[in-house]
């Protein structure tokens, strides 16, 4: 993981205690953030190679009730590099959560979002975007009353395909929420 995934990923932990210090005794509320990191995987040169990275998401959400959510991401999928080209890739994306309560703090939940896409290229390439869809599934462990920590696998459908980097990005990442 990069110096600069790092210090965002510290500095969102960060502001998820700061927030939760002061809003510990409004734990029922609807609203959570959180943030991950993970390993984002793609292939390239027409599905002949695969190429992964250090990944990291920030996110926030609101609870309509225990089984659904909507939940807005900022997620940094990393660079790749592919023939001597390298690409950064960042999403943001708007999902709707569908959740499944197992019992004693567990739950399982399915993703499906709009995500956009932005690839900029080095050496001149310029960059590209695209929008497309996110799909993802996931468990949850309620750790606290305020605290999950979260598990999951997405799928990033419409990435830019240009420069032998292909459209669908995977990411396995683990992380926590905080619900406020």
């Amino acid at each position: 993981m990069t110096k600069n995934n790092r210090t965002a990923l510290l500095a969102a932990a960060a502001l998820a205690l700061t927030l939760g210090s002061g809003l510990a005794k409004a734990a029922d509320t609807p609203y959570y953030i959180g943030g991950d990191v993970a390993k984002s995987s793609q292939r390239v040169g027409g599905d002949s190679q695969k190429r992964s990275a250090d990944s990291y998401s920030i996110f926030g959400g609101y609870k309509f009730n225990e089984n659904f959510a909507v939940e807005a991401n900022y997620t940094d999928l990393g660079s790749i590099n592919f023939n001597g080209i390298n690409a950064k890739n960042k999403v943001y994306s708007l999902d709707g959560i569908a959740r499944a309560p197992l019992g004693a703090g567990f739950g399982v939940y399915g993703k499906v979002g709009v995500a956009y896409a932005d690839r900029k290229f080095d050496s001149g390439l310029g960059s590209e975007h695209k929008t497309g869809l996110k799909l993802g599934v996931g468990v949850d462990y309620a750790l606290t009353k305020n605290v999950s920590l979260r598990a999951e696998a997405t799928r990033f459908n419409n990435m830019p395909d240009a420069n032998g980097f292909n459209k669908k990005t995977d990411r396995l990442g683990v992380g926590l929420a905080y619900q406020f």
